[in-house]
């Protein structure tokens, strides 16, 4: 959900995590080996005069490709899995957040002054050679080191950067431009989006929790053709693949009975994908607002409900910071004789940020009505390395 995720991280949510965001400019993931709990930074926080997600809407676009100052957060999240021409394989991650600090635009003369700050997540999984690199920065919304808008769309946070290639469009959505660099290691990709939006949940309004407004307005690009360049210390590849986009917005927080969610894209050989997330429990169960949707080959959707999805952890990991992870999956939605073996490229995967969690590539094989799929995709953890 998300980022993630993705519904992915929410912890800049609350107001203490706002304070301390503006006053750094810049901090690189691996430098702390502490990190916020999802189930606290999601519970707290002031939401009086933000807008709350509460009944389904009309997307209109260009207009929600870009920001929504109204609510207090939001995100833009790319994930994928790329080749290059040597067989060479790559995930990648790039999320930019938007939280506000205050529903009320920051009086005063100084042009340091906004009420927004955006953080930033850049992975790259380098599968071949099992290497897994991760950064965070921070920005302010002030003085264009970071910003969103729809006209033309783009969003950036200093050098890391979203944006619509003028002119380009596929079924009917801009052609977009993605690049990050940070300590040698840098992705610069153009995305294609090979069907049209897909509106999660109840027509783009998906609830995570049972209080009025615990809810996201959330769609999503499922089949991005993506082609470009990856850089690790100046060796260059050149790579061709799919990535997935997840975008939403939302005033929202975990019930204090949630701990964190288990999600999954899953990107399959027969044109269509899965999206599913298993909101967990603090005694470890899933809620039953868990929830997702398969995308068939024409776009077609068809929801998912808890009920429906059966998963069984195949295996753990156990972080060096501490915490024990899934790490491995069955994933059978029956009632579409849909049965899927899930398994990471890399074990390690975690993300050792403000809030930290696992998001990975990974590997899928299975059958579908009795048929044989294979695929690829991201799983996204959170709640697992804390003490809650």
């Amino acid at each position: 959900m998300k980022k993630t995720v993705v519904m992915i991280i929410i912890a800049l949510i609350t107001l203490s995590a706002g304070a301390y965001l503006l006053t750094q400019r810049s901090r690189r993931a691996g430098e702390i080996n502490t990190s916020l709990s999802v189930s606290k930074a999601m519970s707290g926080g002031d939401t009086a005069g933000y807008k709350r997600a509460i009944n389904p809407r009309k997307f209109i676009f260009p207009e929600d490709y870009g920001p929504h100052p109204g609510y207090k957060t939001e995100w833009w999240y790319f994930t994928g899995n790329l080749q290059s021409e040597d067989g060479h394989h790559f995930g990648y991650q790039l999320t930019i957040f938007r939280t506000a600090i205050s529903h009320d635009s920051l009086k005063g003369s100084s042009p340091w002054r906004s009420s927004q700050v955006y953080m930033g997540h850049f992975t790259l999984t380098d599968i071949e050679n099992d290497r897994f690199y991760n950064f965070e920065r921070f920005s302010r919304g002030a003085e264009s080191l970071a910003g969103a808008a729809a006209r033309p769309f783009r969003v950036w946070l200093e050098d890391w950067e979203i944006k619509e290639i003028k002119g380009e469009e596929s079924n009917g959505i801009p052609v977009l431009h993605l690049k990050a660099e940070e300590k040698g290691i840098s992705i610069e990709f153009t995305l294609k989006s090979m069907k049209p939006v897909v509106l999660q949940g109840d027509q783009g309004l998906s609830r995570k929790g049972p209080e009025r407004g615990d809810a996201s307005y959330y769609y999503s690009l499922t089949r991005l053709q993506t082609y470009g360049t990856v850089k690790i210390n100046n060796t260059d590849f050149n790579i061709r693949g799919l990535s997935w986009m997840d975008r939403e917005w939302s005033t929202s927080a975990l019930s204090r009975s949630q701990a964190g969610w288990d999600w999954f894209s899953l990107q399959l050989n027969n044109s269509k994908e899965i999206m599913y997330y298993q909101m967990r429990l603090k005694s470890g169960e899933a809620d039953r607002f868990s929830s997702g949707l398969v995308v068939n080959g024409d776009g077609h959707t068809e929801p998912v409900k808890k009920e429906d999805v059966k998963i069984e952890v195949l295996g753990k990991w156990t972080s060096p910071l501490g915490g024990e992870y899934p790490s491995g999956w069955k994933l059978s939605i029956p009632s579409k004789g849909i049965y899927l073996e899930i398994i990471p490229y890399v074990r390690n995967q975690e993300l050792n940020v403000s809030v930290r969690y696992w998001e990975g590539a990974v590997k899928i094989k299975g059958t579908w009505n009795s048929r044989p799929v294979e695929g690829t995709g991201y799983v996204e953890l959170t709640g697992y390395g804390e003490v809650l």
